[in-house]
């Protein structure tokens, strides 16, 4: 029990996105929107009116009128991540800068701006929230790349670089730790080819090779998934249960 505590707990560490300098950097620039509409405000008040520039209130009206802008950006960085078109992103930007827009004109006007003042100023705010994004960056596909290779009795790709094999319609997909060649071919005759290799059948969607195997999880006396070291886990029916219940992993 200790050991598949530990195993999954390395499989959790190994698969835990590491945060860089740089993404935290963005994910904390919304905040500096704060700091310079007060900054705007204290230059307003002493180029154009004749009160006294006053730092509080200036970081107070800041704080009250632009944080649901500093919001809708982190919000909108969160939810952009799994945007598929540019479509979907400017919908989003569209929602959020709206809600944003509103919630600062109430702020204004609960802080005494006249309605016109509240209205109109944050117009140029709603413009640059559209256009940020119209210009954010989609997602790169995270799906690996596919070849597709005739059929044959050579596999595409050497058997030792293969994590498992997976049926797809007519052709079966040789996944790699870079990327996914499907192969023209059907899964018995994948078997087939494969099985000198040191692949084992698991399902009949299913080959893997016994050295990527890290446990065979079992109900009972079954086996019913098998937990690859990437940390992946695959199915095992019942049909192909026997490949696998008379071995012990190392």
């Amino acid at each position: 029990m200790i050991d598949l505590v530990a195993r999954f707990a390395r499989t959790s560490q190994s698969s835990e996105p590491r945060r860089t300098g740089a993404a935290l950097a963005r994910h904390l620039a919304p905040f500096a929107l704060i700091p310079a509409g007060a900054a705007y405000c204290l230059l307003y008040e002493a180029v154009f009116t004749d009160v006294q520039p006053d730092f509080a209130g200036s970081m107070i009206w800041a704080i009250a009128t632009l944080s649901p802008w500093v919001a809708g950006a982190m919000l909108f960085e969160r939810l952009a991540r799994s945007a598929k078109s540019r479509t979907q992103l400017l919908i989003l930007g569209i929602g959020l800068a709206c809600a944003a827009y509103a919630a600062s004109c109430i702020a204004a006007l609960w802080l005494g701006s006249g309605a016109e003042r509240a209205y109109f100023s944050r117009l140029p705010l709603l413009g640059v929230a559209l256009l940020a994004a119209s210009l954010y960056p989609l997602k790169a596909s995270t799906q690996p790349a596919q070849d597709l290779v005739p059929s044959g009795d050579t596999p595409p790709v050497a058997p030792a670089d293969i994590l498992f094999a997976c049926a797809a319609g007519n052709y079966v997909e040789l996944h790699t730790e870079s990327r996914t060649i499907v192969w023209r071919q059907t899964m018995r005759n994948a078997e087939r080819v494969l099985r000198d290799a040191g692949f084992v059948r698991v399902h009949r969607s299913y080959l893997v090779p016994w050295r990527t195997i890290d446990m065979l999880v079992r109900d009972g006396r079954s086996v019913v998934e098998v937990a690859l070291r990437n940390g992946r886990r695959l199915p095992v029916s019942s049909r192909y249960a026997n490949n696998l219940a008379s071995q012990t992993l190392q």
